[in-house]
This record gives structure tokens, C-alpha cells and sequence, in this order.
């Protein structure tokens, strides 16, 4: 004779692996959102500086160039 699986506690066993994958998966999106937000942030103070520091040499120029006309 063999035991017939219990449905019901199957079912709960299911039901508890699916919310544990789901807090994985969800953990991972997580991290994932907080790595692409900080690479983001990171990028554009790199952007930020490299425009200041080509905005300078423009200002630094220009005050040459009205310097050279006097």
C-alpha cells in the first residue's frame, strides 16, 4: 500500500516556496534598481565636472581673447 500525498499540505509547502522565490526574486530586483541608481548618480557627476571644467576653459579663453583685443 502506499500513502497518498496530503493535498493541503502540499499546497502550503508550494505556497511557502513561491513566497520565498518571490522574495528573491524581489531582493534582487532591489539591488538591481540600487546599482543602476548609483552608477547613474556616479555618471553624471562625472558629467558635471567634465562640463565645468570645459565651461572654465571656454571662460578662460574668451577672457584671453578680450585681453589680446585691448
Amino acid at each position: 500500500m502506499t500513502d497518498a500525498p496530503d493535498p493541503i499540505s502540499d499546497k502550503a509547502a508550494y505556497i511557502k516556496a513561491q513566497k520565498q522565490r518571490n522574495l528573491y526574486i524581489g531582493g534582487a530586483l532591489l539591488i538591481f534598481v540600487v546599482l543602476v541608481f548609483f552608477i547613474s548618480m556616479s555618471r553624471m557627476a562625472q558629467g558635471l565636472k567634465h562640463d565645468k571644467a570645459q565651461h572654465d576653459a571656454y571662460r578662460a579663453s574668451v577672457a584671453a581673447s578680450v585681453d589680446a583685443s585691448k
